[in-house]
């Protein structure tokens, strides 16, 4: 290639770059609220739990958005077995997603879909279990829908109804760790 042929691909490729990042929306947000886990005897040793998420979206184009989130939560608590064993469950995962948005005024309907990356821990307080941990990782798909209410341009406050499909095999038996997370969230906005 050419010295002039190089340079004005250099320019097309700077100016065809800069024109999306010129609308560039960076959000960055925290929500809360409970989980639920689909497996009835986590459910029912640990009780539903809450979780929180902090993330961080780039929105771009006409209402496309890809972002990242850290979904973790309070160690949860319960007792197991015959003798009341003392035990403590967490769960926690870092996702990764997309999704839409249509705003409407101050209002806004969203969808988004993505992939996580769990890792799970049950501690028995129990002498003949203990050289037996349960913990490890699973992979999940998640899928959520939402509500955001903009009281000024640059401070979302949203509603959220998350679904996550995380399925683990710790020793012989499966154990379905998903389930439904139901987030109030607040958003802070900022245009480039």
């Amino acid at each position: 290639m050419k010295r002039p042929a190089r340079a004005a691909f250099a320019a097309g490729l700077i100016l065809g770059i800069g024109a999306p990042l010129s609308a560039l929306t960076i959000r960055a947000g925290l929500a809360y609220g409970p989980r639920s886990i689909n497996d009835a005897l986590i459910t029912t040793t640990y009780h539903p739990g809450s979780v929180f998420i902090p993330s961080l979206e780039f929105a771009f184009g006409k209402g496309w958005f890809v972002g990242a989130g850290y979904e973790t939560g309070p160690e949860m608590s319960g007792t197991l077995g015959l003798y009341g064993s003392s035990a403590r469950f967490a769960l926690s995962g870092l996702e990764i997603y997309g999704g839409y948005e249509y705003g409407m005024k101050s209002f806004a309907v969203f969808i988004r879909g993505g992939y996580g990356r769990f890792s799970y821990k049950q501690t028995v307080d129990y002498a003949y279990v203990q050289d037996y941990p349960v913990d490890g990782t699973g992979s999940a798909f998640l899928a959520a829908a939402g509500l955001k209410y903009y009281p000024w341009k640059f401070i979302d406050v949203s509603a959220e109804a998350k679904y996550v499909v995380l399925k683990v095999k710790p020793y012989d038996q499966s154990v379905d760790l998903g389930g439904w997370r139901l987030l109030a969230g607040l958003g802070f906005v900022f245009d480039f």
